[in-house]
């Protein structure tokens, strides 16, 4: 399956007014996807490509903060460091887009 499709296929499962948890579990997964594609891994740890990318100095460091944001884990109050983790994962997708085009 297309990545781009899978992407879209996990962002369709958001629902209006979701719970915060699950739109961000779903926003890691899109990361990930979007990540195991730009590194051609065929791993399903999305969550470890994800940390591993965090700390690849050869992506943008906006790239890198989004993804940070997205990984971080919860405070004390539960609260995410990623204010729209749909926009992270939106921002990483793009970043991975452009690269691949620009690459091809």
């Amino acid at each position: 399956m297309n990545w781009l499709i899978q992407i879209e296929t996990e962002l369709q499962r958001i629902r209006p007014n979701e719970n915060p948890g699950r739109i961000r579990t779903t926003a890691r997964r899109v990361a990930g996807i979007a990540i195991r594609h730009y590194y051609n891994n065929p791993s399903n740890d999305m969550l470890a490509m994800l940390h591993t990318a965090a700390n690849d100095v050869a992506l943008p460091e906006e790239v890198r903060f989004a993804i940070e944001r997205l990984v971080a884990r919860l405070d004390a109050n539960f609260k995410s460091p990623s204010v729209d983790p749909i926009g992270d994962a939106a921002y990483i997708v793009s970043f991975v887009k452009n690269s691949l085009n620009e690459n091809s």
